[in-house]
């Protein structure tokens, strides 16, 4: 059982996080602290100083595949908010005058999920949440609100999935494929979901929910397979959306709505992710392709989505009406700065200990471990981890980083690599949405913070990551049962 001490940092993490109270970056720290312990005691392998050398180096190379993503992505979110996105975004939707249950499902499985992918970081709810309360009560607007959170698998131009897909060995398309099974069927049940929150659903409100379901999944498949996987989610909400502007009865005002000058920047994103898309392979045909790699991990600086929101964000920037703009512009760099670094510096510990693991053998270890329980029990134990490592961390990248690579391993010895990497995905993703920085920033977006908030989120995001894990093991089980 010497292998299962392989999980000893995450255990601490989760120990600090949940009973101590500490900090995600707190739990890194101390995450960290056990990796270089295990080195250090030589529990699975001599102590080699160039492990932890070769360690830090793949950790850099990953923060940057990260970090190129969350700075400019935070840098993209405060400008537009700035600049009024969202409050345009809620006057487009309030245009079509939908009834209750179908607005409720345009804001939480459209809006939502669409704001989420392009933006990450529980930024949606920001926008979910005010639209939310004006359609249904308080505690029914946190749960829909959640329900809006639900496809983190796609979320901030899927950040976690690339590096997941790096982490795992496999090309993003054979990674993205993969997950489009173990979070799909999440993904076709999340209007279902919406409806018993909705007084006055009828079943022509459940038939079209199931219609939104499959619109939702065609979105995101459509959109990972032709385009890539960082725009899949975008092309789920926006089917959505079209879906809903189509079917609605009134749709007075919404082309003005649409047209505002502060909706811009998210209409630049969506084309210059897949303008990007469409000319790095070209560049790369012609030998520009720079990349910062080791020998185990790589990351091909043209192909971030970093470089989009980048662009973007300084567009946006540019555009603004105002005397003071580089005054505006460093103030706005400051607190970009000032809200990122805790996460960034979390994901580097947390990175770095994961490749350490890696390094001394543990890794290995857990999956032969794993591998002997037999290929359900340990698919199931792949997502229950995944999960875990997101609810702990707060992210589904830092729970890839801790846990892809044993799911990785663990795929491989039963021949089903891109089955458990998707497994570990999809369940960190889902399972993400009960973890106390989402929460956190659930309640920062009610107004009139009540003492009952806290209790409510926590208690509905538990029960929803708890369904959601099931439907991916179930997912995982039946994608097995029928390939075996």
């Amino acid at each position: 059982m010497v292998a299962g001490l392989a999980l000893l940092p995450c255990a601490v993490a989760a120990f600090a996080v949940m009973v101590l109270q500490r900090s995600v970056l707190c739990a890194a720290a101390l995450a960290l602290a056990t990796a270089l312990g295990l080195w250090a005691l030589a529990i699975f392998s001599p102590v080699l100083p160039e492990q932890l050398g070769r360690a830090v180096a793949d950790a850099v190379v990953l923060e940057l595949l990260v970090g190129l993503v969350i700075f400019p992505g935070i840098l993209f979110v405060e400008e537009t908010n700035r600049a009024g996105g969202r409050n345009a975004l809620v006057q487009a939707i309030q245009s079509l005058s939908l009834a209750p249950p179908r607005a409720v499902i345009l804001v939480a499985v459209g809006i939502g999920v669409m704001m989420e992918s392009l933006t990450g970081y529980g930024v949606s709810m920001f926008v979910t949440v005010p639209l939310l309360l004006q359609i249904v009560s308080r505690g029914r607007a946190i749960f829909l609100a959640l329900i809006g959170m639900s496809l983190m698998s796609w979320g901030a131009l899927s950040v976690s999935a690339l590096l997941g897909a790096e982490l795992a060995g496999l090309p993003p398309p054979v990674l993205a494929d993969a997950i489009l099974y173990s979070s799909g069927p999440v993904a076709a049940v999340l209007p279902l979901f919406c409806l018993p929150f909705v007084q006055g659903s009828t079943w022509r409100d459940v038939v079209y929910a199931m219609f939104v379901g499959a619109v939702l999944v065609m979105g995101i498949a459509l959109a990972s397979r032709w385009i890539g996987v960082e725009v899949a989610g975008v092309g789920g909400g926006l089917a959505v959306i079209v879906f809903s502007i189509v079917l609605a009865s009134s749709r007075e005002g919404i082309a003005k709505a649409l047209a505002a000058p502060a909706i811009l920047p998210y209409g630049l994103l969506i084309i210059g992710v897949v303008l990007q898309k469409l000319i790095v392979p070209e560049l790369a045909a012609i030998g520009v392709a720079p990349s910062m790699e080791t020998d185990r991990v790589s990351f091909q600086v043209l192909g971030s989505p970093g470089i989009a929101l980048f662009l973007v964000a300084l567009i946006s920037i540019a555009l603004r009406p105002t005397k003071s703009r580089i005054a505006e512009s460093f103030s706005l760099l400051r607190h970009v700065a000032k809200r990122s670094w805790p996460a960034l510096a979390s994901i580097l510990l947390f990175l770095t200990a994961a490749r350490l693991l890696v390094e001394i053998g543990s890794i290995q270890a857990l999956a032969g471990l794993l591998s002997q329980l037999g290929l359900y029990p340990a698919l199931a134990l792949i997502a229950i981890l995944g999960g875990i490592g997101s609810y702990v961390t707060g992210s589904g990248v830092a729970s890839n980083a801790l846990f892809m690579p044993s799911a990785a391993a663990t795929g491989e010895s039963f021949d089903a690599l891109a089955l458990f990497a998707s497994l570990q995905h999809s369940a960190a993703a889902h399972v993400g949405v009960a973890s106390l920085p989402i929460i956190a920033i659930l309640l920062a977006a009610l107004p009139d913070r009540k003492a009952t908030d806290e209790r409510s989120a926590m208690r509905m995001g538990i029960g929803l990551a708890l369904v959601w894990l099931i439907f991916v093991v179930a997912s995982g089980a039946v994608q097995t049962a029928v390939t075996r």
